[in-house]
């Protein structure tokens, strides 16, 4: 990433709170991500890391605070919401955000290239025959377009994982958000899906990682977060964080997950 770059976040999170009946999840959550930058959030279940992503996502009404990518605000609570950029401007921008969730979510009854054809063709108004070769240049990148006409029961949970990643970059986004990618699968499985998020990484994509694969975050990331509890604990590069964590929270977590590491 340019060191430039920093001066502007593209991802931008100002005091954002979440809650789910009487459960707060976000507790004034303040985070920025430059354009082109790596961020892993790491922490315990429950910390909110997912509902982050969610929120990011626009899956999700925040309750208070701001969202803003690349520009526009496009999440706010109540009292926020004369900042809102339009709604012309916001749809914009939410189709610029790739998701990639743990469960493939892939559609059963299409072939792996209507998966990847699909949105291209009725969210961007992609003609049939140009989203069927913007399909198959991505399935070459996770390497497999070899796999383009079979559905998805056919395929192994790595390579579904792949089909998903290469249906999110159909649209063409400007953010990526990884939602524990890697969880639901086997462990021979995982290094295929995380080569492919590491080379969007070296081309320059800015990402936001919810992962426990402690090796990833390590040689990938910009910056890893620890979270805890709905609050940003830590924010540090690799190579601060896993040597030298400033928090005994974070202490602890990175010492069970880097033991667990070790056995395997």
């Amino acid at each position: 990433m340019k060191e430039d770059a920093r001066k502007k976040p593209f991802v931008s999170l100002r005091g954002v709170h979440k809650r789910f009946g009487d459960l707060l999840v976000l507790r004034g959550v303040d985070l920025q991500v430059a354009q082109g930058e790596v961020v892993v959030l790491i922490g315990r279940s429950g910390s909110g890391k997912s509902t982050l992503l969610n929120c990011v996502a626009l899956l999700e009404q925040i309750e208070a605070g701001t969202i803003e990518v690349d520009g526009a605000v496009v999440g706010a609570g109540p009292a926020d919401e004369t900042a809102l950029a339009p709604k012309t401007r916001r749809r914009e921008v939410a189709a610029e955000i790739g998701m990639v969730f743990q469960s493939f979510n892939l559609f059963p009854h299409l072939t792996v290239l209507q998966n990847i054809t699909l949105a291209p063709r009725r969210v961007r108004g992609v003609s049939s025959r140009n989203a069927e070769i913007l399909a198959l240049e991505l399935l070459d990148r996770v390497g497999l377009r070899e796999k383009a006409n079979e559905y998805p029961v056919k395929l192994s949970g790595g390579q579904q994982q792949r089909v998903a990643i290469a249906r999110a970059l159909a649209m063409n986004p400007k953010v990526m958000l990884f939602d524990e990618v890697t969880s639901a699968l086997d462990p021979e499985l995982v290094g295929e899906v995380l080569k492919v998020m590491r080379q969007l990484a070296e081309e320059g994509m800015t990402m936001l990682v919810v992962t426990h694969e402690m090796r990833f975050a390590r040689e990938v990331a910009d910056r890893v977060i620890f979270m805890d509890q709905g609050v940003i604990v830590e924010d540090s590069a690799p190579s601060r964080i896993f040597t030298n964590p400033s928090t005994d929270e974070a202490a602890r977590f990175l010492r069970v997950l880097m033991d667990a590491e070790a056995v395997e």
